[in-house]
């Protein structure tokens, strides 16, 4: 973080520097607007819009991101509780064919959690 206020310090000294350089008058016309501003204002001027612009649209493709990472994790969380049923399953049949093999081997049982949620 300190990085992004050392450079936004660093750009706001350049401009100043170069607005305080550039005094010359120069009229913007864009459509119906005219207005006469010093040369090195009215560009500190649009530099400073499109920075703003561009902070409005990093936060939008933040939001995006933000919305696809929370569908992906429903998705896998979804699938993670599919196989986790699919495993208990799984783990009961196998101690109805056989119900002296998770004796003899521990691998199948269930893990501790799975014990407890049996258990209650």
């Amino acid at each position: 973080m300190s990085s992004y206020i050392v450079a936004i310090a660093l750009a706001v000294l350049t401009a100043a520097v170069y607005a305080c350089q550039n005094l010359s008058e120069i009229t913007v016309r864009f459509l119906n607007f005219e207005m006469s501003f010093q040369q090195g204002v009215w560009e500190a001027m649009v530099f400073s819009a499109g920075v703003l612009l561009m902070w409005v649209f990093s936060i939008l493709a933040l939001i995006e991101s933000s919305f696809k990472n929370r569908s992906k994790i429903k998705e896998r969380d979804a699938k993670i509780a599919s196989l986790e049923e699919e495993r208990k399953s799984l783990l009961s049949a196998i101690n109805n064919i056989a119900p002296n093999a998770s004796e003899r081997y521990g691998a199948l049982s269930a893990p501790d959690g799975a014990a407890k949620d049996a258990a209650d």
